[in-house]
């Protein structure tokens, strides 16, 4: 039995004990095995409990009430002792003759057992046939919202016809059913009413017209925090809770309240008292008080462990929370951190980059200025041919160069000269063996050359324009050349 119960989930042995609580049912591999047919829903399991064709032993469940009794009802006594013990008081002189009468009055005893037999068997087979028969026609075809549909519409129904009977005021009834309304005293820690009446009775009317719509009942159960829940055995959830609590005599009251579970197990709904028969408001105000008198210091203390238990889960969860925000705090300033050396790393490859582009580019202007020395158009001496025009170049340092260029010059040749130039001043260098221009490499002049009256700039980009064509250049002519204004300077 014990491994049983360990291979339910925690949730699942909830639900088991509330079957049993419910059902009063001790056969547990019955009840486990009823709860899984039925995916652990708990109502409709109960009501399949209920029906002639549940698997659930005859044995394990409570025996079915009679719809109307066949004696007077009882009083509200719980004392029910009284026949055994007037039976062992009878007169022993007497015996013989009880015997003798008992031997000649034998087969009519016989004949009326079994007479009373079938006829109990036969009204309790139509009775339950006709109270299930609207859960067989439909049972199948269900969803699985309809249990809780029709106890809350069982509910309102014995709201409105007791209201219709005997008015507005009265004590106030759970409008759900009973399952959730025991539930809901158990969660609560409440004090549960469960009223049952039946209209074959005949104090049903007199107890539910005085006693159920007193003005001190109502206020009694209100300042006790009680929750009451009604029904009319007629009604099938009603019958199934009759047959439950076997309830005998109507009116039927039981006070359900929340126990301490034995060997160390969970708590449990249990019946605290049962109260039969119809009963003046004082005398059931009085068995009430006596009984939460008797069961309150029980609840108080499970309503402190309860409450202990959610502060202590509070200030967990408080806990978790404030360390779930520092948690985060940390990993959002981690992430900022891990961002920003990120950003650094960025800007410092960047950095990186840009420095060695630049190098790169300035050992490639360098070999491009180097590589003019020996690829520069030679100045025409006395025995060139051609055309020849003496130009005067002023340098952007103030020193003066005279050179002579020939008429096939481009213009781009005079920039070259201009770019090589301080590098012609030192002879060891046109000595060395020529260097060749980089590749994918696009020279830029830092300078522009212009004549002065008239102004006129020439484009270092000219290079198929040859000096013959520009006539402001014979055949003699001055040049400035002026720094342009660029950020991106040679370095040493």
């Amino acid at each position: 039995m014990t491994s049983i119960l360990d291979t339910l989930e925690p949730g699942q042995k909830e639900l088991l004990e509330q079957f049993q609580a419910i059902t009063q049912s001790n056969d547990l591999e019955a009840s486990i095995g009823l709860l899984e047919r039925h995916d652990w829903e708990l109502e409709r399991s109960i009501q399949k409990f209920y029906e002639p064709s549940s698997s659930v032993p005859e044995a394990t469940r409570p025996s079915t009430p009679p719809s109307r009794p066949s004696e007077p009802p009882p009083s509200t006594t719980a004392n029910t002792t009284t026949s055994p013990l007037l039976a062992r008081a009878t007169n022993p002189s007497r015996r013989n003759r009880s015997g003798i009468l008992a031997l000649l009055l034998w087969p009519f005893g016989i004949a009326w057992n079994l007479t009373w037999t079938v006829l109990s068997f036969a009204s309790r087979l139509v009775s339950r046939r006709t109270i299930t028969s609207n859960q067989q026609l439909s049972g199948s075809n269900r969803s699985t919202s309809q249990p809780r549909q029709d106890s809350r519409a069982s509910a309102n129904r014995f709201l409105r016809e007791f209201e219709k009977s005997y008015g507005e005021n009265h004590v106030e009834f759970s409008q759900e059913g009973y399952t959730q309304t025991l539930e809901q005293a158990r969660r609560n820690l409440q004090f549960f009413l469960v009223v049952l009446q039946s209209d074959e009775h005949d104090d049903t009317d007199h107890f539910c017209r005085n006693t159920l719509t007193n003005q001190d009942l109502m206020s009694f159960i209100r300042s006790k925090n009680i929750i009451v829940w009604g029904g009319n055995v007629g009604q099938t959830e009603a019958y199934q809770v009759s047959c439950t609590l076997q309830a005998t005599t109507y009116p039927f009251m039981a006070v359900i309240a929340l126990q301490p579970g034995s060997s160390g197990s969970s708590p449990k709904m249990a019946v605290v008292d049962r109260l039969e028969g119809p009963m003046p408001p004082a005398t059931l105000i009085q068995r009430l008080d006596t009984t939460i008198q008797r069961h309150g210091t029980t609840m108080n203390r499970m309503k402190m462990e309860r409450d202990q238990r959610d502060m202590e889960r509070r200030l967990r969860e408080e806990q978790d929370k404030a360390y779930l925000e520092s948690l985060k705090a940390d990993q959002e300033k981690e992430r900022k951190a891990q961002e920003e050396r990120k950003a650094l790393a960025a800007e410092e490859e960047k950095r990186n980059n840009a420095r060695l582009e630049h190098e790169l580019y300035l050992k490639k202007r360098q070999q491009y200025i180097q590589s003019l020395i020996h690829s520069l158009s030679e100045e025409p001496g006395s025995d060139y041919q051609g055309k020849v025009t003496k130009l005067n170049f002023r340098l952007a340092n103030g020193d003066r160069v005279i050179r002579k260029f020939k008429d096939t010059d481009s213009i781009e040749t005079l920039y070259q000269f201009v770019e090589v130039y301080p590098l012609l001043q030192n002879d060891g260098l046109k000595s060395t063996t020529p260097i060749s221009p980089p590749t994918d490499y696009l020279h830029k002049y830092r300078f522009t050359i212009h004549s002065p009256f008239p102004r006129t700039v020439y484009n270092a980009q000219e290079k198929d324009r040859h000096l013959l064509d520009v006539s402001s250049l014979w055949p003699s002519a001055t040049l400035i050349v002026d720094a342009s204004d660029d950020d991106d300077q040679d370095e040493d």
